[in-house]
């Protein structure tokens, strides 16, 4: 037995074999200086920038604290009336309010009603409607109430109308004590006593002011302010809101008149939605039928959704070879087009010299559109002829791409979990958002409550009701600020992981691609995690700070745009579109930078500025495999994501197109579509990833060695053929293969006779 273990000391064999890949396929850094591979010996790097991240992240901690001292989510979620109270919750008294209706217990009103139901438009369709003046949300009342109006009370304007409103106002109150007035309206202001005393005439000046005539009316309605609605409407509980359907916003069009009234929107609105669908049917009820018909149709949804999934796994797998005949399709058209482009043109020019010269008067306008045509013709033969020698001299870099692209597919199928990281990216992304989201709305809240006191147009001076004080919620003076820091947040954790997902997949692959015996490497997914979050860090940290930097200029510019909009300074407008676009292509150059820089640093362990020094010349020195692995090969990608979705989309035209019991069977299938596409776009970007790495990896394999015995190439067969010495160095593999066979079946025969000496 010692002999034996002397033997295995001898032969550099371990007793016990390590899960992993052998260090021996790893670079010691001073190996590196000579060699090439991955990095054996890594170090932390870009310290400075995780701690920078963890100190802000610790601010984050610190705002979301004080967000939830001062802010109260609920107002956003359930709404809040005009005196500050939260619906469908018992509320306290806000210190320093004086008006008489804060702090009230709302637990069984949990719905929010508007008087003027426009203020729940967008601030253009509430200027469009001309309705109210400046503030229309702050004079106009919200109350909370126990049910939403189930009919409609729309009459404003004859003194008939107005009995009648009021008559139903209190028969509701009487009946269900359900009252749509100011709260303790009929209680204290309006008692059968007070009835009595005003008279029936009289008692109208507790809904409408007399001193806005009717005609005034028609422009800018009053008495939304209260202490009732000028008129109600059908509504539906959405959200805590009660609101109205189109119909009755066309009611209230046809009874205030004007050029431009919500009726009119909604009108139109309804209009180009029939037109869209090719019927009849209000929008109410195209909203009621396309739930209808998610909800009926969610089996074959569901099927279009599993089917998605399986359909994106087997075009993964074929990518490889559909990739190739959609690339030489590209190529085959594109040839023929810039060889009958300008044979077309160049036609047309003799036909037109042809006619021209058959003429017996020379018309001086024909003789310049001959002329014209020539040149049209030698510019379209220039650039095609251009193209035809960039498709002859560069078909080579292209099998390069396709190569490339039947490399990732079989390493994707040699570590099938690596499909499955996005999966882990998106829940990680979808909390980090759920949480962004609930410490905002504390963050929104988070303001001063203020009193708000204004009178009634009322001309009774003894109703006591004239005199009304809202509450109303003012920003904090640092609230920009919070703002700011908050939504950079949001950029930077994005960011974060996005980059933490492209840095451990690009480690997965390189781990494969400089490994020279692929049977012996395991867990390499798991290894490239590792390799993140032990030692890339703060690399990540720092790529990840450059974006969200730039989303965030360009967010202030978008916030600023919103802001001009108005202004009649073309310069200004135009300006701002130049820098928006600027920034835009500044952040797509720097992700790519970024995603090169993190491949590099899962391949080498360096820094992030060594990574982006170092990619960035190994980059340009490969300028043409890169502009087309990048362009054509992002176009095939695309390609293959609509071809995932459009295959699902007629998987639902045969499923549902007959199916009598769906009014709109194309929403469902849209729905899935959608979800095909998201499906797609998973799975192929681990893909898009893996075809820079091989691409960043198979430039560096053909710098650093040259085929020769010792500096052998570490890529495969298929991509050796692609090198300039692809002749000798295949031949080498060859002769190195079989020496290791000789090698091989030698070491087996000596092992045959140890044991049997040892025996």
């Amino acid at each position: 037995y010692n002999e034996y273990k002397s033997y295995l000391r001898k032969r550099n064999i371990c007793e016990s074999h390590q899960i992993g890949m052998p260090d021996k396929e790893f670079q010691s850094r001073e190996e590196d200086k000579h060699d090439v591979g991955p990095l054996k010996d890594r170090g932390c790097t870009d310290i400075i920038c995780i701690i920078i991240f963890i100190v802000f992240l610790g601010g984050m901690v610190a705002l979301a604290y004080f967000a939830f001292m001062l802010g109260d989510p609920w107002r956003l979620v359930n709404g809040y009336d005009s005196f500050g109270n939260t619906c469908g919750r018992k509320n306290t008294k806000l210190e320093g309010i004086k008006s008489e209706y804060n702090g009230l217990d709302m637990t069984d009103k949990p719905y929010l009603m508007y008087f003027d139901p426009t203020v729940m438009l967008p601030s253009s369709l509430s200027s469009v409607a001309q309705f109210g003046t400046g503030s229309v949300k702050e004079l106009t009342m919200m109350i909370c109430v126990k049910e939403c109006p189930s009919q409609n009370v729309v009459g404003i304007f004859s003194s008939e109308t107005t009995d009648k409103r009021f008559a139903t106002y209190k028969e509701l109150y009487d009946k269900n004590k359900v009252s749509y007035c100011q709260y303790k309206f009929f209680e204290e202001y309006y008692t059968d006593t007070k009835a009595t005393e005003l008279g029936s005439k009289d008692k109208n000046k507790l809904f409408i002011p007399e001193s806005v005539s009717s005609n005034e009316l028609s422009k800018q309605y009053g008495g939304s302010s209260g202490p009732c609605p000028p008129f109600l409407f059908n509504s539906t509980a959405l959200l805590g809101r009660c609101i109205p359907g189109f119909s009755d916003l066309v009611n209230l069009g046809e009874e205030l008149g004007g050029k431009a009234t919500s009726g009119d929107i909604a009108t139109e609105l309804e209009t180009k939605i029939n037109e869209v669908l090719g019927t009849n049917v209000t929008a109410e009820q195209v909203m009621k039928y396309a739930m209808s018909d998610v909800m009926n149709s969610y089996r074959e949804t569901a099927m279009m959704c599993g089917a998605s999934l399986v359909i994106s796994f087997i075009m993964i797998l074929l990518l490889g070879w559909v990739a190739q005949v959609m690339i030489y399709a590209i190529a085959l058209v594109t040839a023929l087009a810039c060889i009958a482009g300008p044979a077309y043109f160049w036609y047309v020019w003799y036909i037109a010299k042809k006619d021209f010269d058959a003429m017996s008067i020379k018309v001086p306008s024909q003789e310049e559109n001959v002329q014209t045509l020539m040149v049209y013709a030698i510019i379209v033969t220039v650039i095609c002829v251009v193209v035809l020698l960039l498709i002859i001299f560069l078909r080579s870099r292209v099998g390069l791409m396709v190569t490339i692209f039947k490399e990732a597919g079989y390493m994707v199928m040699r570590m099938i979990v690596v499909l499955f990281t996005p999966i882990l990216l998106a829940l990680f992304i979808v909390a980090w958002a759920g949480l962004w989201t609930f410490v905002s709305g504390f963050i929104y809240t988070a303001d001063n409550p203020k009193d708000l006191e204004f009178e009634r147009a009322y001309t009774e001076d003894g109703y006591d009701a004239k005199n009304v004080t809202f509450v109303i919620f003012e920003d904090q003076v640092y609230i920009k600020y919070v703002w700011l820091y908050h939504l950079f947040g949001l950029y930077w954790v994005t960011e974060f992981f996005l980059a933490c997902h492209e840095m451990a997949v690009a480690g997965a692959f390189v781990q494969f691609y400089w490994t020279r015996e692929k049977s012996k490497i395991s867990f390499p997914v798991l290894r490239g995690i590792w390799w993140v979050f032990r030692y890339h860090l703060g690399t990540v940290a720092f790529g990840s700070c450059i974006i969200a930097i730039i989303q965030l200029i360009r967010t202030i510019l978008a916030y600023i745009q919103n802001k001009t909009k108005d202004s009649t300074s073309e310069v200004v407008k135009y300006l701002l579109m130049c820098l928006q676009c600027c920034l835009w292509c500044f952040e797509k150059v720097m992700k790519f930078i970024n995603r090169n820089a993190y491949i590099y640093t899962a391949f080498k362990g360096s820094n992030f500025c060594t990574s982006c020094k170092k990619v960035f010349g190994l980059l340009m020195s490969n300028i043409v495999r890169v502009g087309i692995v990048n362009c054509v090969g992002s176009f095939i990608l695309f390609l293959g994501k609509f071809l995932v979705s459009l295959i699902v989309a007629c998987l639902g035209y045969f499923m549902m197109s007959n199916d009598e019991t769906l009014y709109f069977w194309a929403i469902p299938v849209l729905i899935a579509c959608i979800f095909a596409f998201a499906v797609a776009h998973t799975f192929f970007s681990v893909y898009e990833i893996g075809i820079d790495t091989i691409l960043i990896c198979f430039c560096e394999d053909e710098t650093k060695n040259d085929g020769t015995p010792g500096r052998e190439y570490y890529m495969s067969k298929n991509l050796m053929q692609w090198v300039d010495n692809s002749s000798e160095a295949l031949s080498n593999l060859k002769k190195k293969k079989a020496q290791q066979k000789a090698q091989a079946k030698a070491a087996k025969s000596s092992d045959n006779v140890t044991m049997e000496d040892i025996n």
